[in-house]
């Protein structure tokens, strides 16, 4: 079914799935605004051209109608009508994702180019006068215990070769924030080498093992590892991972941009923190 909708009537259906309606309006208007501008970047080539379509409904582009749209959503999406982000004369890619660690990264940890055309996606520290925004929230810190026979089988079927028992897990080259760009794994049979944070997650995540929140709760693993911002610990059964940050830490945390908003700053300075340089227009 192909859905033939106005621009920003695809926006009130677009923020509240990618965003809670609830947020702070200033949040809100944020992920109008790079809601926006992301959809915009994407129409510029058909997607599906078999169908005559410029994008789904899916996190391959932008997640649309997994949410009702509400009057706070309207406001925001309004209140910004047409607005969008600005880089060198071009519409800005305006990637985002759900939780910091602290530290944003760049392009390079997708193995792309730090260069000047996308200068404006930089590694900046996401903290103010009172610390980092999100360090009061669950996945703002994380931690997962996994068994080596597990963390095994999972590489090994990631990598889609034996490398037998885990012996050496190691990230031997990490870009801007911190963010994990290669992982070097392994085993009595075999070893690989995953390169860029989405791999490395994708290989490390899967069924077996829980994830800790810095709140006390646990989640089961999901196919991706919630970011690549993380530190290991091995032991003599077992590897732990500590991290943070959920998402790929690209462009504007949004609830970094929620907690930001909650202390008082408009959506015009949240997003020309995240996004340096940019025009907003």
């Amino acid at each position: 079914m192909i859905n033939e909708i106005p621009f920003e009537e695809y926006l009130y259906g677009v923020v509240p799935s990618e965003m809670p309606a609830s947020y702070e309006m200033e949040a809100l208007k944020c992920q109008a605004v790079c809601a926006r501008s992301y959809a915009y970047h994407q129409m510029q080539e058909m997607a599906y051209p078999q169908y005559q379509a410029q994008v789904d409904d899916s996190t391959a582009f932008q997640v649309y109608g997994n949410s009702e749209i509400q009057p706070s959503v309207i406001q925001a999406v309004d209140e910004t009508a047409g607005q969008k982000l600005w880089y060198q004369g071009q519409v800005a890619a305006a990637y985002y994702y759900s939780t910091s660690c602290g530290m944003s990264t760049d392009m390079t940890a997708w193995g792309g180019s730090a260069g000047e055309e996308t200068a404006y996606l930089k590694s900046i520290s996401i903290s103010g006068e009172q610390g980092d925004y999100e360090k009061e929230l669950p996945w703002y810190r994380w931690e997962a215990a996994i068994p080596k026979t597990v963390l095994s089988a999972l590489i090994s079927e990631y990598a889609e070769t034996d490398i037998g028992n885990l012996t050496r897990l190691e990230v031997t080259e990490r870009g801007a924030g911190g963010v994990a760009l290669v992982l070097v794994a392994e085993g009595d049979r075999g070893s690989t080498v995953i390169e860029t944070e989405n791999k490395i997650r994708r290989a490390l995540g899967g069924s077996g093992y829980e994830i800790m929140k810095q709140d006390g709760n646990l989640t089961p693993a999901r196919d991706l590892l919630p970011s690549a911002f993380f530190e290991i610990e091995e032991q003599p059964e077992q590897i732990i991972l500590h991290g943070g940050g959920f998402g790929h830490g690209i462009g504007m945390s949004q609830n970094g941009a929620n907690e930001m908003a909650k202390q008082g700053m408009g959506y015009e300075e949240i997003l020309k923190t995240f996004y340096c340089g940019v025009t907003i227009e």
